[in-house]
């Protein structure tokens, strides 16, 4: 979903061609015949391509794919992030998702999430990219093991070459920000704001493939729901990635209150954020 839309900017600025002021028209656009449609159906009239972030367009991404990068480019950053294959992270059968788009109505769609298949794994670490201004952290799940007073092991941290300029990861971040606080343009991420923090992210929403019958499953509980972010905005020390499938109450909201309560008390024990707990309470 519009969680990969973090990724589809940040390929067209880091290659120097992103203009986010320059404007295009939102709602639809059509691709081979194909009609892609805003999350709205209608959009939002003439925009800029930054306020095209913070709605969550689709039509801008797929003009992004369009004017300001290639189907190679976004192939190859997209792999450059870590998606497509296996992060190594030491859990069992990993799956390396899929990055499968060749036709120009592939690529609009794999622009803004759909098509592809990607892992919340391989989001972290892509994720960490922003958090490490332009390096890539292999993810693990243990940082070290202490016995009897001792260290008996301890992770080494893999960081990649830089992989984003500073200028991208700076701009990419703003646009984050913009997209949980922006309230002029109405950001689709204000749900997200968590009091006292700066937090910094962007929200999805995906259609689920039907594997009986191929398509995408059409039923209103039939979506996935997610959110990518990190706090504080100026230098990150945690990152979140948050999905629920098909949640039975056919919406967000329940995402959005537990994604907000999980930051606030991550925030409160880190001491980014006051915390009025009484001493004896736990934060868990």
């Amino acid at each position: 979903g519009s969680v990969m839309k973090i990724f589809t900017y940040m390929c067209a600025i880091e290659k120097g061609t992103y203009d986010g002021s320059k404007t295009y028209l939102s709602g639809n656009i059509e691709i081979e015949g194909t009609k892609i449609y805003d999350w709205n159906t209608v959009g939002w009239g003439e925009i800029t391509f930054d306020q095209g972030f913070v709605l969550s367009s689709n039509v801008a991404t797929s003009n992004i794919v369009n004017q300001f990068i290639t189907k190679d480019d976004l192939k190859d950053c997209l792999e450059s992030y870590g998606f497509g294959s296996a992060t190594g992270i030491e859990l069992p059968r990993e799956l390396s998702g899929s990055l499968v788009f060749n036709y120009p109505v592939e690529v609009a769609a794999a622009s803004y999430g759909q098509g592809i298949t990607t892992t919340p794994i391989q989001h972290l670490q892509a994720l960490s990219i922003i958090a490490n201004n332009g390096y890539m952290v292999k993810p693990n799940i243990v940082s070290k093991i202490v016995e009897n007073g001792q260290v008996i092991y301890e992770r080494q941290v893999e960081k990649s070459d830089r992989i984003v300029s500073e200028s991208t990861i700076e701009q990419i971040k703003q646009l984050m920000y913009d997209a949980i606080h922006d309230e002029e343009n109405e950001a689709v991420g204000l749900d997200y704001r968590v009091e006292g923090l700066d937090v910094i992210g962007k929200t999805g929403t995906a259609e689920i493939y039907d594997d009986q019958n191929g398509g995408y499953l059409t039923g209103w509980l039939d979506h996935l729901y997610s959110f990518s972010g990190m706090f504080p905005k100026d230098d990150p020390e945690i990152i979140i990635f948050v999905s629920v499938k098909r949640p039975n109450n056919g919406s967000n909201i329940g995402l959005k209150e537990m994604t907000q309560s999980v930051m606030e008390s991550i925030a409160k024990y880190k001491g980014l954020i006051g915390n009025n707990n009484s001493d004896d309470e736990v934060i868990k």
